[in-house]
């Protein structure tokens, strides 16, 4: 008989956690060890720029030991809030700092902010990232936003003159229209499984899925008018044989890239990542970059992550450190040309490799780009990407019955979905 697939989750955050238990037991041996700070980062982040932040931190630190853990995002959450139970989180993970804080699982961080850093050098996307309740609980750690990428050869075949900067929906309805082939083995659009990618064109749209108050209370619009238009837009495309539909459940952004990438699907809306794609592994593909389709007051989905202290660490300072060491300008820098990262800093898009004109679409793009606070309410997320699944099929459900149950079960299951509340998590020290 095969596992559920629920067991099997849970006994990997419980083997996770344990050895994280066992990493933070193993590090208390006598008071002549070395301080030990564990690190819990994505499967993606432990990487040769990120290996020499430690290694210059440790230096910089001689009683400093760096623990690194890495794990899938998906079991974060769980892993920290067992190592909590435990009595031993994790020192600093990598994530999303607001949804953290909305759960009760990270601590404020805002006095360590006015000592070490100004809000105002970050892109406003940024702090939101680290922000819930008007309270900061990170730091941001690496940005992007989704922006529209084309194929600059199949313009050149449609005829087409390349894309306008903000162009509006109708426009790229036609643009798609003319780059598609009438067997449809050539496609304007390839569209992936993505509650991320779905936000971009909802912002674009002028739309919202959450409203967040000050008071951390979330007013759901999942079946708002223009988010159930964005998706509408996008199932159009879909049946009229112009956007490739998701390959399923859970095809992503990867698979999108890859039809881009190959040839067959003419545009893309995606990050930086893709860029350094095609750049790092010589994929011979003549492409451009251009802001995306909007509507007046539209904006995109911002992407990137944060680093936050668990409730527990009791490093709580040198945390605080090591997490404004990773997002110094020379790792900020290392990290957009190594794996396509963009910083959180606005100063650092002044050094040259970014006055590259891709990169300064991103740059245009950030100002208008928010993060998707609806992560913070997973019940809420999980409604929202089950429509999403259903509508962005051939002939798929009618968005606006699709969005409607799910914000019926948004507001339904809102009192549990919330987690803990923000107060467990301590106060600053006076």
């Amino acid at each position: 008989m095969l596992p559920n697939v629920a067991s099997v989750r849970r006994l990997s955050v419980a083997l996770f956690a344990l050895a994280l238990v066992a990493a933070g037991c193993g590090s208390s041996a006598s008071d002549s060890s070395p301080t030990t700070l564990r690190v819990l980062m994505t499967d993606d982040w432990v990487t040769a720029p990120f290996l020499d932040a430690v290694r210059d931190f440790e230096m910089a630190h001689p009683g400093v030991r760096i623990v690194v853990e890495k794990g899938p995002i998906r079991l974060q959450t769980d892993t920290v809030r067992a190592g909590i139970s435990a009595g031993s989180p994790p020192d600093v993970v990598q994530g999303h700092a607001f949804s953290a804080a909305s759960q009760g699982l990270a601590q404020r961080v805002g006095d360590l902010w006015q000592s070490h850093l100004a809000s105002d050098e970050f892109f406003p996307g940024a702090i939101e990232d680290v922000t819930w309740n008007g309270e900061k609980y990170g730091v941001p750690l690496d940005t992007n936003a989704m922006v529209l990428m084309y194929n600059v050869d199949h313009f050149r075949q449609a005829g087409l003159p390349d894309p306008q900067p903000s162009m509006s929906m109708e426009d790229f309805a036609r643009t798609a229209a003319a780059l598609s082939t009438p067997d449809g083995s050539r496609r304007g659009l390839a569209i992936p499984t993505s509650g991320w990618w779905t936000y971009g064109w909802i912002k674009a749209n002028g739309g919202e899925v959450v409203q967040v108050g000050a008071d951390g209370k979330a007013s759901f619009t999942l079946d708002a008018p223009p988010v159930v238009s964005a998706l509408g837009f996008l199932a159009g495309l879909i049946n009229a044989k112009e956007a490739f539909p998701p390959r399923g459940s859970d095809s992503h952004s990867e698979d999108a890239f890859a039809l881009f990438a190959s040839g067959v699907a003419s545009m893309h809306t995606s990050g930086s990542w893709d860029i350094a794609a095609i750049r790092n592994n010589g994929i011979p593909i003549t492409y451009g970059t251009t802001l995306m389709p909007t509507v007046l007051g539209g904006g995109t989905a911002m992407g990137g992550s944060s680093t936050w202290i668990p409730v527990g660490s009791e490093h709580r300072e040198l945390a605080f450190e090591f997490m404004t060491h990773l997002v110094s300008d020379r790792y900020a820098i290392r990290f957009a040309k190594e794996e396509g990262r963009l910083p959180v800093r606005q100063r650092v898009f002044d050094d040259p490799y970014f006055q590259d004109r891709d990169l300064q679409v991103f740059l245009e793009q950030l100002k208008t780009a928010h993060p998707q606070l609806l992560s913070a309410f997973p019940a809420a997320s999980a409604d929202y990407n089950v429509a999403i699944d259903s509508i962005l099929r051939v002939n798929g459900r009618d968005p606006a019955t699709a969005l409607h149950e799910a914000q019926a079960h948004a507001e339904a299951e809102l009192v549990d979905d919330v987690g803990a509340p923000t107060s467990l998590a301590p106060a600053p020290p006076p």
